[in-house]
């Protein structure tokens, strides 16, 4: 099994309702892309060591490394990323083998 953790940082002046579309979206990938085995998420929180330096944190769990590239590709995650895109200020994705 493979994961990968994606992090994301919006943009100061990005509305709430960027943020919930935001979450909203990611999270309906699950039912749209055969490849996602099992979703969670949830917005970060600072822990002692001041602001957090990403908003959101997505974990997403894969068969194979050929399922993280077909979930990449797949026409619903590319429209997620045009629908939100504008509202991040950085993205960080991490894969791992489970």
């Amino acid at each position: 099994m493979y994961q990968r953790f994606v992090c994301f940082k919006f943009k100061e002046d990005s509305p709430p309702d960027a943020v919930i579309q935001h979450m909203d979206m990611f999270a309906a990938l699950k039912n749209t892309i055969p490849q996602i085995v099992s979703y969670a998420a949830g917005k970060t929180f600072a822990g002692g060591e001041g602001d957090e330096k990403f908003d959101t944190a997505h974990y997403v769990t894969f068969q194979s490394k050929d399922d993280i590239d077909r979930y990449f590709h797949h026409p619903a995650h590319q429209e997620f990323i045009v629908a939100n895109r504008d509202h991040w200020e950085d993205v960080l994705v991490v894969d791992s083998e489970i």
